[in-house]
């Protein structure tokens, strides 16, 4: 089985990270862990962490794609702090997938662009979306569980801080070819979801908007 490493990113949630760590390790294939940590005032700390890195200010996402790129696993994934898997062979799925998808990414959730449809217009699929009763191919892979070779990532160029990265990601890794990513169906029952709370980058005022504009940068321009 391949290696991995999972990336999470913190911001005020250190209960979240602690519980998600612990399931984490109890996977069949155990991943190397990395946090990005934009909390203020952090204290986090955990021994089991292989890289922390305490950010002075709020870098939201995009900083936590340079940390994945410095994984020395053949996998890296990206995964929030709201949401752990349900049962211990989650990680060796993913893993088993990405393999035959490489060199494209597999998630949880995903969209299927549409000509001439706006963002939240087009298909969305997979967890917290249109439940699908097999893999879907997408264009996009929703950013709180996505997973992709690292050797991918030293290939993604600069982003703003305030960037809608895995749309950015998406457009990057897929080169523009049509739904190159895949959503798996079995991971959709795979998770449980932990509080969100108001730090969530969905409840801010401008999210729809920040995320129609990423897909038109990225996929139409």
């Amino acid at each position: 089985m391949s290696s991995v490493t999972a990336v999470i990113t913190n911001y005020m949630r250190p209960a979240n990270v602690e519980r998600l760590i612990d399931v984490l390790r109890q996977q069949t294939v155990a991943p190397t862990i990395f946090v990005w940590d934009n909390s203020p005032n952090a204290d986090f700390d955990d021994a089991r962490i292989a890289w922390l890195i305490r950010s002075s200010k709020n870098a939201r996402c995009a900083a936590r794609w340079w940390m994945a790129a410095h994984a020395e696993t053949d996998f890296v994934l990206i995964h929030d702090d709201d949401l752990i898997p349900s049962h211990n062979k989650v990680l060796a799925q993913t893993i088993e997938a990405a393999t035959k998808v490489a060199p494209f990414a597999v998630g949880a959730a995903g969209v299927i662009l549409k000509r001439n449809r706006r963002y939240f217009e087009c298909r969305h699929v997979g967890v917290r979306a249109k439940g699908i009763g097999r893999d879907k191919r997408v264009d996009i892979v929703k950013g709180f569980y996505f997973c992709c070779p690292t050797e991918r990532l030293t290939r993604i160029s600069y982003m703003d801080l305030d960037a809608e990265d895995d749309i950015a990601v998406s457009a990057r890794l897929g080169k523009g070819r049509e739904h190159p990513h895949l959503v798996l169906s079995q991971l959709r029952k795979s998770f449980e979801f932990l509080p969100e709370g108001k730090t969530s980058r969905k409840h801010r005022s401008n999210h729809r908007e920040a995320r129609e504009l990423a897909r038109r940068r990225f996929f139409d321009g």
